[in-house]
């Protein structure tokens, strides 16, 4: 007799590997988009500006991930699964997409619009299996557990992009953009076998017609109401541990915009770089950040996140101070590269802390809204500090935002003690309480 495979619930390295594979598969669109087809764009003699408006549109839809948050948190077919319908939904959708593109084939010259008009359906079905996928791993994964995983979630996210981005250009040099579409849709579907065939929890629905029943902890987390979830959502954001996390995380991003933004310049107009070894090695500090964040996931929920976050921010604020007093070696090739990369490590460190933090942060009723919520204000507080090295380069030199990027960290360090979890758990319990009584 068929014996059936165990429910994610019920396996932590089923857990792993299917939300690492779901992460690879958001990533193939993003490398597709952003790396193949620009570059095959150029070959094509297309100008810069269209080239950056095409990108512009395509990804449009991931800043609009919080309107997809509200949509999962109120409509649900929990007899499947709390998320795992959303994520069919987007994956047969993003299949369409890369279909819709095989079978039109547009030329890039001749229909600009149409193509990217495709790639914003295509990108817009990752944004929603990206919102998807984090409130199914808010739901499903142990809190000993979320560190790694999220080391291999964004592990998968930078091999998918990175395999996206060099079969897709290899594939549209030698094949044409129909033979490239394809391979993509193929590789989607094979990666959408998981969430067809693994149920979220035990003895719930594999297909809408088939045997099964919802589980308590899918049913415990329906909404009836828009008002219900907008009530639950504000006054969980607004909880005070929630309110600090949020602060936190906005420090440390403005320093990563900052980073963002004066990194290129100086390697490239000031050192020298080529536009593609800067580049190249970026990608490569990528990769080997992911795969030891990977190796040492594990480490960091047995350790402790907040003390694990308060090592790597610390260690981050004293290389920033290094690098800002040591100007003169920065025209050795060695040690930039070498800094770069450690900031890389630190980063991916950083990142499986933080966004572990937040999903304990978050209510099962509104996971998909408030997690949406905060990486959107992670997002936004990057984008200004990219946006404040306009000002900042009027009034200092390189080396100086080096140490504003130090003491935004030690901003950091100070608050960083203030984060109460057993308190922010109390008030959780206070805010179901009376929102049971409403």
């Amino acid at each position: 007799m068929f014996q059936q495979p165990p429910a994610l619930a019920q396996s932590k390295w089923l857990r792993f590997t299917t939300l690492c594979l779901l992460y690879v598969c958001q990533g193939l669109p993003i490398g597709i988009f952003q790396v193949a087809l620009p570059a095959w764009f150029a070959a094509e003699g297309l100008s810069v500006s269209e080239i950056g408006g095409f990108i512009a549109i395509v990804f449009l839809p991931w800043g609009f991930k919080l309107l997809a948050g509200p949509v999962m948190d109120r409509f649900a077919f929990p007899a499947m699964g709390r998320r795992r319908p959303w994520i069919l939904l987007a994956q047969m959708g993003i299949v369409g997409s890369f279909i819709l593109i095989a079978v039109l084939s547009p030329d890039p010259k001749e229909s600009y619009s149409l193509l990217a008009a495709l790639g914003f359906l295509a990108n817009s079905f990752g944004a929603i299996q990206d919102v998807a996928v984090d409130g199914m791993a808010i739901d499903i994964l142990e809190e000993n557990e979320r560190a790694q995983a999220n080391a291999y979630m964004f592990g998968g996210q930078i091999g998918g992009i990175s395999i996206s981005g060099a079969v897709g250009s290899a594939a549209l040099v030698n094949f044409g953009l129909s033979t490239a579409a394809l391979i993509m849709a193929i590789a989607v579907l094979l990666i959408m076998l998981l969430p067809l065939f693994l149920r979220e929890r035990p003895g719930e629905r594999l297909l809408p017609w088939s045997t099964g029943e919802a589980s308590a902890e899918a049913l415990a987390s329906v909404n009836e109401s828009w008002r219900d979830i907008i009530v639950t959502l504000m006054r969980a954001l607004i909880l005070p541990m929630s309110l600090l996390l949020i602060l936190l995380e906005g420090l440390q991003r403005a320093a990563a915009g900052i980073l963002l933004s004066v990194n290129p310049v100086i390697t490239v107009q000031q050192l020298g770089w080529a536009q593609t070894e800067f580049a190249n090695w970026v990608a490569i500090t990528g990769i080997v950040a992911s795969v030891i964040g990977v190796v040492f996931g594990a480490m960091v929920d047995r350790a402790g996140l907040v003390k694990v976050l308060f090592i790597f921010i610390l260690l981050r604020m004293v290389g920033f101070v290094v690098f800002a007093y040591t100007e003169e070696y920065w025209p050795n090739d060695e040690y930039f590269k070498a800094m770069v990369l450690a900031e890389g490590i630190i980063s991916q460190f950083v990142t499986m802390t933080v966004i572990s933090l937040f999903m304990r942060l978050c209510l099962p009723q509104v996971a998909a809204t408030q997690f949406a919520v905060y990486m959107a204000s992670a997002n936004l507080t990057r984008s200004l500090g990219s946006g404040a090295v306009v000002p900042l380069g009027n009034l200092m030199d390189y080396s100086q935002m080096f140490l504003v990027m130090a003491g935004l960290h030690a901003v950091f360090l100070l608050l960083l003690p203030l984060l109460n979890f057993e308190k922010h758990e109390r008030d959780n319990a206070k805010l179901l309480a009376s929102l049971e009584k409403v």
